[in-house]
């Protein structure tokens, strides 16, 4: 039985106190496979724990910056404190299995968490083409489970 992915999964993590470039994040983890995926889980931080941190989950060598997928965007989940736990976990469940967006699970590149002000955090899937945003899109489990308060955003780079 092979329990490897299709792609690597590379956790990453960003202190909101460091600089916005590449320098100002570190590679946390690398998923291979099915153990690594659970092993990290198991060991996950409650988003309790998320303050000053921004944690994103890319796909190969994709890079957690805005303006590296300069004609994607995602889809930005913003959901109460006590639930992102859970929304993340079922979300990243769904991007390592590449089930998150079936028809364009090529063009998804990652996940990214953080914590803001009054108890609640945004949750972003990544994607590498912004024509693709349609809600329609995402698995149709977690639109029913999850189906809140989500937008899509393009990313929008200074030229």
């Amino acid at each position: 039985m092979n329990n490897n992915f299709d792609n690597k999964w590379v956790l990453w993590f960003h202190n909101k106190n460091n600089d916005w470039t590449i320098k100002g994040f570190t590679k946390a983890y690398e998923i291979n496979t099915i153990a690594d995926f659970w092993k990290l889980y198991n060991t996950w931080e409650n988003t309790n724990q998320l303050t000053n941190k921004h944690y994103f989950l890319m796909k190969n060598d994709y890079l957690p910056l805005w303006e590296y997928t300069e004609n994607g965007g995602c889809w930005s989940f913003k959901i109460s404190e006590t639930n992102a736990y859970h929304l993340w976990k079922d979300l990243s469940t769904y991007l390592v299995c590449e089930i998150l967006c079936p028809t364009i699970h090529n063009e998804i590149v990652g996940l990214s968490i953080c914590l803001k002000k009054n108890n609640y955090v945004i949750i972003k899937i990544w994607n590498t083409n912004s024509k693709n945003n349609s809600l329609k899109l995402l698995n149709e489990k977690i639109l029913k489970q999850w189906g809140i308060d989500i937008i899509y955003i393009a990313h929008m780079v200074d030229k």
